[in-house]
């Protein structure tokens, strides 16, 4: 590892982005207040002094710690976290940021559950789904270190599938009642159209929640019931009522 990649990594020049204040910043007033009460009032101030119309921020460049990892992958993770160690000033503020990435990257606590190394559950995160092997990873950047032998490993990438739920079976009888099978069993569902802006919210029975013109979920409405109606009552339907109503055959339980 380079000596100077703590140097590399954060102490570049800082971005300086808008914020768009239209008021002056924190701290500005109260400053300003002591000032006049000492009797020595500033002279002069800069127009961006005020407001605070450009801000500073950190500008990282993470690409060549994950460079350095991929290098070192199939190497024993203590040699590799202390040559990192080596290189990156912990008493710097700045540079010590550095190993908040660096365990973001790696995953260090993992367990062998049925052979496959997974995230321990004593360290899971709240976002982490702590049973996924880490041979794959949704995450484009991850490593993990191997429970067995302690040496650096890298997650395959795949990335994650966003599958649109399947529609249910749904018969439309009329325009206020549908078949619907929820859960294995065939229901007789009443809908009502939105109410309008000056009528009370209602309540969907099926998707349990407020209903209202200005609500969301107009997708949720149409995929269940076809059209951007809400459900005001439901019954299951027995087997006699089935054979009766137009529900192909094939759908009958």
């Amino acid at each position: 590892m380079r000596a100077d990649m703590g140097k590399v990594l954060v102490e570049r020049p800082r971005l300086r982005v808008y914020s768009g204040r239209s008021k002056p910043g924190k701290g500005y007033g109260k400053g300003l207040h002591k000032s006049l009460a000492a009797g020595d009032p500033p002279r002069r101030e800069g127009m961006k002094a005020r407001y605070g119309s450009y801000r500073k921020f950190f500008n990282e460049n993470l690409a060549p710690l994950r460079r350095f990892l991929d290098a070192n992958v199939g190497r024993p993770w203590d040699k590799v976290y202390a040559e990192i160690c080596e290189h990156v000033d912990r008493g710097n503020v700045v540079q010590k940021h550095i190993l908040t990435h660096l365990f973001d990257y790696v995953v260090v606590h993992t367990v062998l559950i049925d052979g496959e190394p997974r995230r321990s559950h004593a360290r899971g995160r709240w976002w982490d789904d702590a049973n996924r092997s880490l041979r794959t990873s949704h995450n484009r950047h991850q490593w993990y270190v191997c429970p067995k032998s302690g040496l650096l490993k890298r997650s395959r990438y795949v990335p994650r599938r966003h599958e649109r739920p399947e529609a249910p079976r749904r018969v439309v009888l009329n325009k206020r009642q549908v078949c619907l099978l929820l859960n294995g069993q065939w229901e007789l569902v009443t809908v009502a159209p939105r109410p309008a802006v000056h009528q009370p919210a209602g309540y969907d029975v099926i998707l349990k929640r407020s209903v209202s013109m200005y609500s969301g979920g107009e997708g949720d409405a149409a995929r269940l019931y076809g059209s951007v109606v809400y459900a005001v009552a439901r019954r299951p339907l027995s087997r006699r009522e089935l054979l009766a109503l137009p529900i192909p055959v094939e759908w009958l339980p």
